[in-house]
C-alpha cells in the first residue's frame, strides 16, 4: 500500500507531464481494446470446432453424357447405382447422396417450419441419405439415429441451433412438439430427433438446418432428373497422399454407370479452401489481419517511445536513488510500478467508453464498427477484450521502461549527476 501511495505522490508531483501520458494511455487503451476484440472474435470463430469432420472425406466429381445403353435410366438411377458400388469398396467407411445439402457449398435451399401456425423458423434444408451423418461424423442421438429416421417430408430432424431458436420463441418447445409447414396449418411434421450443433464453415455461426432422410423410392420419384452430390469417408488406414490418384486409376472405373462417369474424388479440404476464397472470407480475414497488425505496430512503437523518453529523462533521478542506497531492482520496481499505475488509472474510464461503444453498435457506412456476428456481444466478451488490451499495454510499458532504465543503471551515479 505504501508503494502505491508513494507512486501516486510521484505522479501528482509531475501532473503536467503525466497528464499527457494519461491522455495517451486512455486513447491507446480504447484502440487496443478494439483490436483485441476484433482479432479475438476472428480467431475464436476460426478455431472453434465445426461440429463435424472433413478429414478423410472426398466428393465425387461425375460426368453424365455420351451414348447410353439403357434409355430407361434416370439420373437418380445412375447416382443410386454409383452410390451402392461406392459403399462396397473396402477403403470406404461411409457414403451418402444428397441434393444441395453439402457444407461449405454455394448450393442451398431453404424453407420455414412453424409451431402453432405463427411461431416459425427459417432454415437450410438438408436432403440426404442416411450415411450423411457418418460421412461428416456429426452428432445425432444414439437413441434416435438419423439413419433410422422415416424418409419423406413428414419427418424431420432439427439442428441444435434450430431447436434453440424454437425454444427461445416458445419455452415449452420439445422434440415431441409437432411442426407444420409455415403457412400450412393442415400439414403435420413429426420430429425424429436432433443433430448436434455445427457450423457450415469456419467463419460461420451455428447452422439452422432441417434434415430430411431420402430413401431410394423418394429419390427416384422426386429427384429423377436432378443432379446429385455424392460424398464418402475413407478409412484412415487407407487414406494418404496418393489415395486420390489411386482412386481415379483403380476405383473410379468400377463406379461408372452407363453414361455416368466418375472423373475424380476431390478432398473436402480443398472444397473448404475454395469456398472460403469464393465467399470472400479469406480476403476479408487477410485484410483485417493486416490492418490490425499495422495499428498494433504503430501503437507499440508510439507507447514504447513515450516511456523510453520519460525514463531517459529521469537518469539523474535514477542515479540519485542509486547513490542514496537504493538497489537496481528497487529502482526498476519503482519505475514499472509508476507506469502500471498510470495505466490502471485510465483503465476504468476507458473501459466505460469501450463498453458504451460496443453497446451502441456504431456503424461506418454499412459496416459495423463492433461486429456482433458471429460472436454475440456479451459482457464476458467485453471483459476478455479489456483484459487482453491491458496486458498488451502493460507489456509495452514494461519494455519501454526496462531497456532505458537498464542502460541508465550502468552509468556511475556521479557521472549521471554531473550531466544533470
Amino acid at each position: 500500500m505504501k508503494f502505491i501511495l508513494h507512486n501516486l505522490r510521484m505522479i501528482w508531483s509531475r501532473l503536467r507531464s503525466n497528464g499527457w501520458v494519461l491522455a495517451e494511455l486512455f486513447l491507446v487503451f480504447v484502440v487496443m481494446w478494439f483490436l483485441c476484440d476484433s482479432l479475438g472474435c476472428l480467431k475464436y470463430t476460426f478455431y472453434r470446432p465445426l461440429g463435424y469432420s472433413i478429414d478423410h472425406v472426398y466428393q465425387l466429381s461425375t460426368i453424365i453424357g455420351g451414348a447410353t445403353s439403357d434409355t430407361t435410366l434416370t439420373n437418380a438411377d445412375r447416382y443410386l447405382r454409383a452410390l451402392r458400388k461406392l459403399e462396397q469398396e473396402p477403403s470406404v467407411e461411409a457414403a451418402a447422396l444428397c441434393y444441395w445439402s453439402l457444407p461449405m457449398s454455394g448450393s442451398n435451399s431453404y424453407n420455414s417450419l412453424a409451431v402453432q401456425d405463427t411461431i416459425g423458423v427459417n432454415a437450410r434444408i438438408i436432403n440426404t441419405t442416411g450415411g450423411y451423418i457418418d460421412v461428416f461424423r456429426m452428432s445425432d442421438d444414439p437413441q434416435r439415429p438419423f439413419a433410422k429416421t422415416p424418409s419423406g417430408w413428414n419427418n424431420v430432424m432439427l439442428s441444435q441451433a434450430a431447436v434453440d431458436r424454437f425454444k427461445k420463441r416458445m419455452p415449452t418447445f420439445s422434440l415431441d412438439t409437432p411442426l407444420s409447414q409455415y403457412g400450412d396449418s393442415t400439414s403435420v411434421i413429426t420430429q425424429s430427433g436432433k443433430i448436434g450443433a455445427f457450423r457450415t464453415y469456419r467463419y460461420g455461426s451455428d447452422a439452422f438446418c432441417f434434415f430430411y432422410r431420402l430413401d431410394e423410392n423418394l429419390i427416384k420419384t422426386q429427384y429423377a432428373d436432378n443432379w446429385a452430390q455424392i460424398v464418402f469417408r475413407v478409412k484412415p488406414a487407407a487414406d494418404g497422399p496418393d489415395y486420390r490418384a489411386k482412386f481415379v486409376r483403380e476405383i473410379a472405373p468400377r463406379l461408372d454407370v452407363d453414361d455416368l462417369f466418375v472423373a475424380d474424388a476431390v478432398p473436402y479440404t480443398e472444397q473448404q479452401l475454395q469456398f472460403e476464397v469464393m465467399n470472400g472470407d479469406t480476403d476479408k480475414v487477410n485484410s483485417q489481419a493486416i490492418v490490425v497488425l499495422f495499428l498494433l505496430v504503430n501503437v507499440f512503437l508510439g507507447l514504447i517511445g513515450t516511456f523510453w523518453f520519460r525514463t531517459r529523462r529521469r537518469r539523474g533521478e535514477i542515479a540519485l536513488r542509486l547513490a542514496m542506497g537504493s538497489t537496481k531492482s528497487q529502482v526498476f520496481r519503482l519505475l514499472t510500478g509508476e507506469g502500471l499505475l498510470l495505466l490502471t488509472l485510465v483503465t476504468l474510464p476507458a473501459m466505460i467508453l469501450c463498453y458504451n461503444i460496443g453497446v451502441a453498435e456504431f456503424t461506418i457506412g454499412r459496416t459495423e464498427l463492433i461486429s456482433t456476428w458471429p460472436v454475440k456481444w456479451t459482457f464476458i466478451r467485453f471483459l476478455l477484450g479489456s483484459l487482453g488490451a491491458w496486458l498488451l499495454i502493460a507489456l509495452m510499458v514494461m519494455v519501454g521502461i526496462w531497456f532505458p532504465a537498464r542502460q541508465a543503471m550502468k552509468i556511475q551515479p556521479a557521472e549521471a549527476l554531473h550531466e544533470e
